[in-house]
């Protein structure tokens, strides 16, 4: 990405997240309208001011809210001259404190990250079994059978390249998710399509719920999700450009 162009989405997300701070600031609180009016003005210093090297640019945007991340900056700056974004991010360890992007991942590294959560699922499973006597062992058998069932079929799925990336991605955000597929495999015999089915059902009715109360906080993320898919800047580290023209 080009550092102009860079720039332009770091102050488009600066928007976005004053916007979001003003959204959620309480307005009978004086402590908060204090903490807006703080952020308020590292929004205009960040904008209007500062002299950005590309290697900030790129530093910030790797950041969920950027605004609040330029405002400890701020907050915490010992430096007698400027603000050192990257120095300071080191200095009040932001990667530490604040919520960074994650990147998107390839689909066949999603496939892979999957695969590798349901064995290592599975194996914690039946290490678990292996504490337990023979007549707790015939007591679960049915959540044994429903576990590999689950585990069969979607790993099976997985290897030939069936199950839809948005399933994928959605199975991802489970620590467990070979768990979250054995609590809707209610028999085994169940045909694994229909389970699958049932969970695309359940991820489309979750949509619809929070298309209709969408709020600045959703759009924020979902912006803050496409930077994310955006190529880094190749520029140098410490090669400054011309300010954007106001």
């Amino acid at each position: 990405m080009e550092f102009k162009e860079a720039l332009h989405q770091l102050r488009e997300r600066l928007d976005d997240s004053l916007i979001h701070h003003a959204k959620m600031t309480q307005r009978d609180d004086i402590g908060e309208l204090y903490k807006l009016q703080a952020y308020s003005e590292t929004h205009y210093y960040m904008k209007a001011v500062h002299d950005y090297t590309a290697s900030e640019v790129e530093a910030l945007l790797q950041f969920v809210d950027p605004l609040e991340v330029a405002y400890w900056c701020r907050e915490e700056n010992t430096h007698q001259v400027g603000l050192p974004i990257c120095d300071l991010l080191k200095e009040i360890h932001a990667d530490e404190r604040f919520l960074k992007i994650e990147p998107e991942l390839p689909l066949v590294e999603k496939t892979a990250k999957l695969i590798d959560r349901l064995e290592i699922n599975l194996n914690t499973f039946f290490h678990v079994l292996q504490e337990l006597d023979d007549h707790e062992i015939a007591r679960r058998g049915e959540r044994i059978s429903a576990t590999w069932a689950a585990y069969s079929y979607v790993a099976d799925e997985l290897m030939r390249d069936n199950l839809d990336e948005g399933m994928i991605d959605h199975l991802l955000t489970f620590e467990d998710p070979l768990q979250y597929l054995t609590d809707r495999w209610p028999e085994c015999t169940l045909f694994g399509e229909d389970v699958i089915a049932g969970i695309q059902k359940e991820i489309d009715n979750q949509g619809n719920d929070l298309s209709k109360s969408e709020s600045v906080h959703d759009r924020l993320r979902d912006a803050q999700r496409k930077a994310a898919e955006q190529p880094k800047s190749t520029r140098g580290d410490t090669a400054r450009r011309d300010k954007e023209s106001r």
